[in-house]
């Protein structure tokens, strides 16, 4: 049996999210994913994959407390294709040595902005998927393995 307790797992409840500085106070959620692009090789009869490439995409979601990124639409009716930072911290107080993790992406392009989402009875949620390149992406701080007796 391993000597892990369930307290050591991580509570996305201490995460925090900033979009270019400035801190989201109403996300409830952000995921980013690199998805690796293989291509299939085939050596004799057996068929293998080599990693061609590699693009990074997520989404945020808020719980609509304030009009955000309205400016991102009204630079693209310009033609100006306008970018965002991004930069998160779990800081789960139970997590091993008190270490935190923190990510930052440059150069984050927003994909759709769901300006108008309303539903009687329900709270507001904009879900807002977006891209960036996984060579800007930073790991700036992470939670090591270690040994757990």
């Amino acid at each position: 049996m391993s000597g892990l307790s369930a307290n050591r797992v991580l509570s996305g409840s201490f995460a925090e999210v900033w979009v270019d500085g400035s801190r989201i106070a109403e996300a409830s959620a952000i995921q980013l994913t690199v998805k690796l692009i293989r291509s299939d090789v085939q050596i004799g009869m057996d068929v293998d994959s080599k990693i061609t490439g590699w693009r990074g995409e997520g989404q945020l979601r808020l719980r609509q407390v304030f009009s955000r990124f309205f400016e991102v639409v009204e630079n693209a009716a310009q033609g100006r294709d306008v970018r965002v930072t991004i930069t998160t911290a779990l800081k789960d107080p139970d997590s091993m040595n008190g270490e935190e993790e923190r990510y930052s992406v440059d150069n984050v392009a927003l994909d759709s902005l769901p300006l108008v989402n309303y539903a009687t009875g329900k709270v507001n949620e904009q879900v807002i998927p977006f891209r960036f390149l996984p060579g800007d992406l930073k790991q700036l701080s992470g939670i090591q393995v270690t040994e757990v007796a």
